[in-house]
């Protein structure tokens, strides 16, 4: 799919088959519908460094690569 025809979301993200963004930085709230993890599990993953994420303010954002490495990935098994 070129770059033109790519669905996004209604930030402007790229968005692959699954619904879920390909790139850029996803929400706390994001990460834990798509792990179906507590905001707690989530936020102590960030600080053990399992999830990659950056500070605006007092906010953090977790880049989409990490969410879908550490959640989305075919070889997570459940």
């Amino acid at each position: 799919m070129s770059e033109d025809t790519m669905k996004r979301d209604e930030f402007g993200r790229p968005i692959a088959d699954d619904g879920y963004p390909i790139a850029g930085l996803g929400t706390i709230n994001e990460a834990v519908a798509v792990s179906r993890l507590s905001r707690s599990q989530i936020y102590n993953m960030i600080a053990r460094h399992e999830l990659e994420a950056v500070r605006f303010g007092r906010s953090r954002r977790i880049t989409w690569q990490s969410i879908r490495e550490k959640f989305l990935s075919s070889e997570v098994s459940q």
